[in-house]
C-alpha cells in the first residue's frame, strides 16, 4: 500500500483551516495486605500472605467470602503454608482486607456448580473467570452482569469501576443494577418516572427504565416510544415558529425529529468531535470541517478534539466508534492512518471505501457490492489533480455518526474539506445523499482548491 504523500505544504493546510473558520488499576496475585509479602508458589512454600503452593495463589481473588483480600490461603490445604492456616496475612489481613474463606471442590452431586464453602454451602462462582461472558462473580458468589476485562468485554476497550464499560453500547456492558443510556452506565430509573427527568437528572429522560437523551436517542426520539426508522438518526430540527431546536426539551417533538443519514441533515447534531490521527495532512482538514460546521450550522454545535490513541469516542485498539448518537465524529483522511476509518471500512459501515491493488491502482469502491466508483494510478500526478469522497454514515450498534472526507492523496483530502466548507454547507439542503465523489483539477495552477474546480463523479444513498 503506498504511503499517502504530502502533496501540499503547511501553508495551504493552514489556509484551509483559516478560510473555513472565517467563512463559517489492578491488583497482583500473591500480594499480601499490609503485613504480607509475595511467596514462591512454584516451590510449595509461602511467605505470609503470599502464594500458597504450586496450584493455589493466595490473595488472588480479592473478594470477601471467596479467596479473600490480602494474604488469604489457597484452595489446596495440603500445599504450602497458606491453606488451612493463612499465616500472617491469612486469618488477619491487616489493613489490606478481610481474610477469605477456604474453598473446596464439592463432591455433593446436588451442588451443580461443583463449588462450595467448607461448610458445604454451594455457590455459583468463586472468581470472575467462573462466570460466563458478560458476567462477574458478585458479593453473594452468584454471577451478575458486568464486564471482566478491557478488551473482550467492552466495545470501548475500557472496563471501568463497578464492572461498567466506559461508553457502553448496551445493558450487557453495565454492572449489576445499572443500565446503559446515552452511552453511559447508570442506575435504572423507575416506571413511575417514565417521561420525566426524575431519577435521571437534567438533560436526560426516563424511558423504559433507562436514562436517555431524547434529542438524540433513535429509539425514543423526542419522546419515549418514538423510534426512528432504519437508516435514520434522531437530532434537532426547527421548532414551530422558526426557532432553532437547541432549547427543545425531551418530549417536545416539534424541536426534535428523525432524520435520514444524508449530508443535508449534518447540522442536526448538537456536538462535534474531531478525531485526530496524528497526521497534519488529515488533522488540519478535519479541524477545518468542524470549524465550518460551527460557523454555518444553526444552532452552532459545540466542538472538541479527541485522539484516536485515547479511549474516548472510539476504541483505540481497533477504531470502533462508541460515542453514541449525541455527537458527530469528523474524520478526514482514510484507513491508512485513521483507525476509525479502518473499522467502518472493514465492517462495511462506510458507503465508500479506499482500495489499493498492491501495485499501482487505487480505487473508491462501494461497500455494498464492491462496485468501482472511480480509479486512478499511483504513478499519476497528485499535486494538481485528485478524486475525493465526502460521506456520512451511522454505526448501527453504537448509533455513532461519522462524517468522512477523504482523497486518494493528501491533496484530495484538502480539496474535500475545502469543498465541504465552501460548496456543500452553503447549499446544504440540496445534498440529500449520504455520499458524493468528486474530481478536483487545479485549473489556475495555484496548488489550492476552488469551488469551480470540482466535478461531480457519482453520489448515492
Amino acid at each position: 500500500m503506498p504511503k499517502r504523500m504530502r502533496a501540499m505544504g503547511a501553508a495551504v493546510l493552514g489556509g484551509l483551516l483559516v478560510s473555513a473558520a472565517c467563512s463559517s488499576s489492578s491488583s497482583n496475585n500473591g500480594s499480601a495486605g499490609a503485613g504480607g509479602s509475595a511467596g514462591d508458589g512454584a516451590s510449595g512454600t509461602t511467605n505470609s500472605g503470599g502464594h500458597s503452593g504450586s496450584t493455589a495463589h493466595g490473595g488472588s481473588g480479592g473478594k470477601a467470602g471467596s479467596s479473600g483480600k490480602g494474604g488469604s490461603g489457597g484452595s489446596d490445604v495440603s500445599q504450602g503454608g497458606g491453606g488451612a492456616s493463612a499465616g500472617t496475612g491469612g486469618s488477619s489481613a491487616g489493613s489490606g482486607g478481610e481474610a477469605g474463606a477456604v474453598t473446596v471442590q464439592c463432591a455433593n452431586p446436588k451442588c451443580t456448580s461443583g463449588l462450595c464453602f467448607p461448610d458445604g454451602t454451594c455457590v455459583d462462582c468463586l472468581s470472575d473467570d467462573q462466570c460466563p461472558s458478560g458476567q462477574v462473580c458478585g458479593s453473594t458468589n452468584t454471577c451478575v452482569t458486568g464486564c471482566k476485562d478491557d478488551n473482550t468485554s467492552c466495545a470501548s476497550g475500557v472496563c471501568a469501576d463497578a464492572h461498567d464499560c466506559q461508553s457502553c453500547i448496551g445493558d450487557s456492558e453495565c454492572g449489576a443494577g445499572n443500565l446503559c443510556g446515552d452511552n453511559r452506565c447508570a442506575p435504572a430509573c423507575t416506571a413511575d418516572q417514565q417521561g420525566t427527568n426524575a431519577g435521571c437528572g437534567t438533560g436526560l429522560t426516563c424511558c423504559g427504565l433507562h436514562c436517555i437523551d431524547a434529542e438524540t436517542d433513535s429509539q425514543n426520539c423526542g419522546a419515549c416510544g418514538s423510534p426512528c426508522a432504519d437508516g435514520q438518526f434522531c437530532g434537532l430540527t426547527a421548532c414551530a415558529g422558526g426557532e432553532a431546536g437547541a432549547g427543545g426539551q425531551a418530549g417536545t417533538s416539534a424541536c426534535v425529529a428523525c432524520h435520514d443519514t444524508t449530508l443535508a441533515n449534518i447540522c442536526a447534531l448538537p456536538k462535534v468531535a474531531v478525531v485526530l490521527d496524528g497526521q497534519d495532512g488529515n488533522q488540519v482538514p478535519g479541524r477545518a470541517m468542524a470549524a465550518a460546521l460551527a460557523a454555518q450550522c444553526t444552532p452552532a454545535p459545540t466542538i472538541r478534539e479527541v485522539s484516536q490513541t485515547v479511549p474516548d469516542a472510539l476504541n483505540p485498539s481497533n477504531g470502533r466508534p462508541v460515542s453514541g448518537a449525541h455527537e458527530l465524529l469528523v474524520a478526514a483522511g482514510g484507513s491508512y492512518y485513521a483507525r476509525l476509518l479502518g473499522y467502518v471500512d472493514a465492517q462495511k459501515i462506510s458507503p465508500i471505501y479506499w482500495h489499493y491493488d498492491g501495485v499501482t491502482t487505487i480505487e473508491f469502491r462501494k461497500n455494498s457490492n464492491d462496485e468501482v466508483v472511480v480509479t486512478r494510478q499511483t504513478t499519476e500526478d497528485n499535486t494538481m489533480h485528485d478524486f475525493f469522497v465526502i460521506q456520512l454514515m451511522r454505526d448501527p450498534t453504537s448509533g455513532s455518526l461519522v462524517l468522512n472526507a477523504e482523497g486518494f492523496w493528501e491533496s484530495g483530502t484538502v480539496a474535500a474539506a475545502y469543498f465541504f466548507a465552501n460548496g456543500i454547507l452553503p447549499n446544504l439542503n440540496t445534498f440529500d445523499k449520504s455520499w458524493y465523489v468528486y474530481e478536483w483539477t487545479d485549473k489556475d495552477g495555484d496548488l489550492a482548491p476552488d469551488v469551480d474546480e470540482m466535478k461531480l463523479v457519482s453520489s448515492g444513498p
